[in-house]
């Protein structure tokens, strides 16, 4: 079933690709899944470049120097102007942190790694949000030409020593594993099955088999037609039905894969279906044939809108979509379709000379951006200070992450006053580590040292384990159990979380292998600690609202841009939300040795809650409270930690 003619109806295909990603990233609320557009593409992909490949290989006229010039033909001239775009404007707005990490993203964008670079990236809990990467897109070409990395010259050298049938065979060998190992992944390491090659490719060779011609066509007509209307659906229903909570790819990205690769598969006969017909109307296809560009320059618009605006509306998403579409076009008329003949503008020499030298260049120029610190000098020192979520942390906060370090009971930070011996226990999550300095300052007040055993995204749920970090939960259960066990002077235990994050967006596994939702776990989990240790008192600190106005570097953003700059949540929306998991938090309360503190006592008025108080920046970031704002805890903590002032009868003593 090698390609021998032009196919609109997969142009169509390219539309029903783009179109998702673009509503999805625009906050289009149905399209809670329109993310799997990706996936379409690398089926679209796959099926393309192994028609080409065969087609070469068959007929005596492969070259490896001739496809990459086609790829290089394909991908370099709106990737370029996308990216020196984006650089120039970054240039302009971005705070020095986030020019710094935009610089890494230019670079390894460049030479197609991104999709390393950013699974790398998202390894720090604190990094600039998602929204505001202007290149988080481009992890989807460095996942492709990796690809074509490998593919051709294996492809190549299987179908010259064996022949085409073994070449499909180990093709469909390799998917299947790669397929096997996303299904794994998703449980087991879920940021690298999004980002990575090993857990990608069997999405692109589900498009490659279907290029060998080896699956035997289906003439029935009727049937056909059914199972095209079936490829659509299972392409359709995950757009509307999947959501970012959904773990993914593994079994959830099967549906659009198959979907895709039906609608391909049965393509191109000589009686249309009623899907291809609807694919290939021009209005569609022509939203496939500027798919690329689109695809290139929608995020970049949407990610630099938010960057000087913080807060968009509505409206403006829908501006931002259809100036894409307005940008979109010239890229895809003036740029991407002359350069793409080959002989245009360049002949080969010249076109590899002037590739080497505009990757050169930004690859140096995103290095430099990396190596300067992002130039902090363009900017006054204040502003950059204002910026740095250092600023925000107070003491202490080099004590967490305890299970990368791998702390032991031993090695734990013993924190507070010097001359105590421990007897209370912080345990939590970054939201832990954003009051802890705040916590031991106030032990440190009334005479009284603690244990500090913290680490991005770990919440005390006994029992339970969070999907995907499965490892980092029993280490830290166990080492939590292990010093209240042998720690019979530990008999406080405060525990603060992002609760907002644990309840509503994480999923757990127990300890019979069966997936739990966030809620159950933090009631089950919780009540197992508390009940397993009756003698110990807790407190239980319930975090605020959150907003992605709030924080150091939006505040600098709106100074250094002159914008007014007092954030708010809307009480009524905030209740709502914490609404969700309250019948646990109230139930939690319930038990004798359970004390409820809420930091949105603080934050919140009547009416609304508030991203700044008495003048003082009151997030480090869109959720994470700032040291100012975590002292307001200080009565209690105190509290807490002395009840009935008896720690300071046994100082006086």
């Amino acid at each position: 079933m090698m390609m021998s003619k032009y196919r609109p109806d997969i142009d169509g295909l390219r539309a029903l690709a783009v179109i998702p990603v673009v509503l999805f990233h625009i906050g289009f609320t149905p399209i809670s899944g329109g993310f799997v557009g990706v996936d379409v593409f690398f089926v679209i992909s796959g099926y393309l470049m192994a028609s080409i490949l065969l087609s070469d290989i068959t007929n005596g006229r492969f070259s490896i120097v001739g496809f990459y010039e086609r790829r290089i033909r394909r991908i370099l001239p709106a990737f370029s102007v996308m990216t020196a775009f984006s650089l120039l404007v970054a240039l302009v707005i971005m705070l020095p942190q986030d020019l710094k990490e935009f610089g890494t993203s230019v670079w390894s964008s460049t030479v197609f790694a991104s999709n390393l670079a950013f699974w790398i990236e998202r390894g720090n809990y604190f990094d600039t949000s998602e929204d505001l990467k202007p290149l988080l897109h481009t992890w989807s070409l460095g996942v492709e030409e990796q690809f074509y990395i490998f593919f051709p010259v294996g492809l190549a050298l299987v179908v010259g020593v064996w022949r085409l049938r073994t070449a499909f065979l180990l093709c469909a060998l390799v998917a299947i594993l790669s397929f096997a190992l996303s299904v794994y992944a998703t449980q087991h390491a879920p940021l690298a099955n999004f980002y990575l090659l090993p857990t990608r490719v069997w999405e692109l060779l589900c498009g490659s088999l279907l290029a060998f011609g080896m699956i035997p066509s289906q003439r029935n007509v009727v049937v056909t037609e059914w199972l095209s209307a079936i490829g659509l659906a299972l392409i359709l229903i995950p757009i509307f039905g999947l959501s970012p909570r959904t773990p993914f790819p593994g079994l959830s990205a099967l549906p659009p894969v198959l979907g895709a690769g039906l609608i391909v598969y049965l393509g191109g006969g000589a009686a249309p279906t009623f899907v291809e017909r609807l694919l290939a109307l021009p209005a569609i296809r022509f939203v496939g044939l500027i798919s690329y560009s689109l695809y290139l320059w929608h995020w970049p618009l949407i990610a630099f809108a938010r960057y000087y605006w913080i807060e968009l509306t509505s409206t403006s998403m829908v501006i931002l979509a259809a100036l894409s579409f307005a940008v979109a076009i010239p890229s895809w008329r003036y740029i991407e379709a002359p350069l793409r003949r080959r002989g245009a503008v360049f002949g080969r020499r010249r076109l590899f000379a002037v590739a080497g030298t505009i990757s050169a260049t930004l690859c140096a120029i995103g290095l430099i951006l990396y190596k300067t610190d992002g130039l902090p000098r363009r900017l006054p020192a204040e502003i950059a200070n204002m910026a740095e979520k250092g600023t925000y942390h107070g003491r202490w906060r080099d004590c967490g992450e305890d299970y990368a370090a791998q702390r032991t009971a031993a090695t734990l930070c013993v924190l507070g006053s010097a001359k105590a011996q421990p007897s209370f226990l912080l345990a939590g999550d970054s939201h832990a580590e954003a009051v802890a300095a705040a916590l031991f300052e106030s032990g440190e007040s009334v005479g009284r040292a603690g244990y500090q055993i913290t680490d991005t995204g770990y919440r005390p749920f006994l029992g339970y384990r969070k999907w995907g970090e499965m490892a980092k939960y029993e280490y830290l259960n166990h080492l939590v159990t292990e010093m209240l066990d042998q720690h019979a002077e530990i008999r406080d235990v405060v525990i603060p979380f992002y609760w907002r994050q644990a309840t509503l967006l994480d999923t757990y596994i127990d300890d019979h292998d069966r997936r739990v939702s966030g809620i159950s776990a933090a009631r089950l989990g919780l009540t197992a600690l508390f009940s397993r240790y009756p003698g110990k008192r807790f407190l239980l600190i319930v975090s605020g609202p959150h907003s992605p106005s709030f924080g150091g570097n939006p505040a600098a953003r709106a100074r250094w841009f002159g914008h007014p700059y007092a954030p708010i949540v809307e009480k009524a929306a905030f209740e709502a939300e914490e609404s969700k998991y309250a019948d646990v938090i109230l139930a939690l309360g319930e038990m004798g040795n359970v004390t409820i503190a809420r930091l949105s006592d603080y934050l919140c008025g009547q009416h609304e809650c508030f991203g700044m108080l008495n003048g003082n920046i009151a997030y480090g970031d869109d959720n994470h409270v700032s040291y100012s704002t975590s002292k307001l805890l200080d009565p209690q903590f105190r509290n807490f930690l002395c009840p009935n002032a008896m720690c300071e009868l046994d100082m006086e003593r």
